[in-house]
């Protein structure tokens, strides 16, 4: 059975400020190293009222044993992220997925930016796949694990980034 992540992300700024941030190639990249990637790089594509963020990165492989027999020394990943209009109140959604360089192992879901509490939320829910016969749910759990910590990071920065540039 597929692990899911719902993770929510909270922010001391509107809507479109966040999501400006977000959307920042530049900060995109911050919040990439700032998180242990050995290589990344950013686009953002506007397409009328759409927005695709791409974000390509390599982190270091630092798992455990039965994961790093599959994965080697490091982890790439391929994230596309398609945003769609913002509603009047500056609330969007939208789809994501991440690609680990052909691994046997995918995350993809959704995404939500809304307003709350006089700042914005940014939640991801989605299902981490594994097919590794056997270890494929161990490696699931540890990706969830991973990717929490990660989000939870991306906020700490995103939240800094908000301090130092808005």
């Amino acid at each position: 059975m597929p692990a899911r992540i719902d993770e929510v992300q909270f922010y001391d700024a509107d809507p479109e400020t966040v999501f400006a941030m977000l959307a920042d190639e530049e900060f995109i990249i911050h919040k990439s190293t700032q998180s242990g990637s050995l290589d990344v790089s950013a686009s953002v594509e506007v397409n009328g009222d759409h927005t695709r963020i791409r974000n390509s990165r390599v982190m270091p492989a630092k798992v455990p044993g039965f994961v790093k027999r599959f994965l080697g020394d490091t982890i790439p990943m391929d994230e596309t992220q398609q945003w769609g209009p913002p509603e009047e109140d500056g609330t969007r959604k939208g789809d994501f997925s991440v690609d680990f360089d052909g691994q046997p192992i995918g995350f993809s879901g959704t995404l939500s930016l809304r307003p709350e509490d006089g700042g914005t939320a940014v939640e991801t829910v989605g299902e981490i796949k594994c097919s590794v016969p056997f270890l494929g749910g161990r490696i699931e759990k540890f990706a969830a694990e991973w990717i929490s910590k990660y989000l939870n990071k991306e906020q700490r920065v995103g939240a800094q980034w908000l301090v130092d540039n808005t």
